[in-house]
């Protein structure tokens, strides 16, 4: 008698081809790390979009006034914490134009602000949130940038052709590669370091603003703080918290991964332009 073929082996085999993939662990998917922080004592919330290969949170927007206000506290019964008895506050600027260049606050971008005033803004914010804020540097801030996003600009930037000779409301143009908006316009952005190693006390910015022409909006642009803008400040010495000639001067938060609030080193890209 010839044996007979066993039939159960391939049919077993078979099986385990078709129900291998289902018992391999699955690939883990990309963790979003992104949150949504709130300014303690006040209603006021914003969100900060984790940036992978960078290894930081960056605002998926510019600050605000409803942010930057909420530091400032004018009215000081309706300061959000810590108060003056804990970090330096900025007084409000009554000898010159309105702070808002009565152009709005609210989800405007806040405008206007010197370089140490973002800085100190920083520091104000860590201690109300428990978090590591600051300015980022050049690098950082061209890494999160990237492409400056996809498509015809007019429909990424607020710039010259575009803006209405003023700012704009912030997230109201399409975001770039990792959710970020308004990296290219709406208000040039500071830098933690200066605009070069030989004059540590000037500041840079990126990005482009609203009052500049398209040439300007692009991830590589850098514009170099100039002592004109603050000429009209009538306090000695001029531009130490608010700069009368910078409406199209603003800012953005970094936290580190580490949540260190040390800040890297600045190289910058050879092919950057100035303005």
């Amino acid at each position: 008698m010839l044996p007979r073929p066993d039939t159960a082996a391939p049919l077993f085999a078979l099986l385990g081809l078709l129900l291998a993939p289902a018992c391999r662990p699955s690939e883990a998917a990309p963790v979003d790390r992104s949150y949504t922080e709130t300014i303690r004592g006040s209603e006021v919330r914003f969100d900060m979009v984790w940036i992978p290969n960078g290894g930081f949170w960056i605002g998926r927007t510019e600050v605000t006034w409803d942010e930057y206000l909420s530091y400032c506290a004018f009215d000081a019964s309706g300061a959000a914490p810590p108060g003056v008895d804990a970090v330096t506050k900025p007084s409000k600027p009554l000898d010159w134009t309105p702070y808002d260049r009565n152009w709005g606050a609210g989800r405007r971008p806040a405008v206007g602000m010197s370089w140490n005033a973002a800085k100190k803004y920083c520091e104000w914010l860590s201690a109300n949130t428990g978090h590591a804020y600051r300015l980022p540097s050049e690098a950082e801030w061209q890494l999160a940038c990237g492409t400056g996003g996809a498509g015809e600009l007019a429909e990424r930037a607020w710039y010259s052709t575009t803006s209405g000779e003023r700012t704009e409301e912030v997230g109201r143009k399409a975001p770039n590669e990792y959710g970020l908006h308004d990296m290219l316009g709406n208000l040039w952005e500071y830098c933690a370091g200066p605009w070069d190693p030989a004059e540590p006390e000037r500041a840079v910015l990126r990005g482009g603003s609203w009052k500049e022409t398209a040439k300007f909006q692009d991830p590589a642009s850098r514009l170099a703080f100039e002592d004109d803008w603050t000429l009209e400040d009538p306090n000695f010495p001029p531009g130490v918290w608010w700069v009368p000639g910078g409406d199209h001067l603003g800012m953005r938060v970094l936290r580190p991964g580490s949540d260190a609030p040390s800040s890297p080193a600045d190289p910058r890209a050879a092919t950057a332009t100035t303005k």
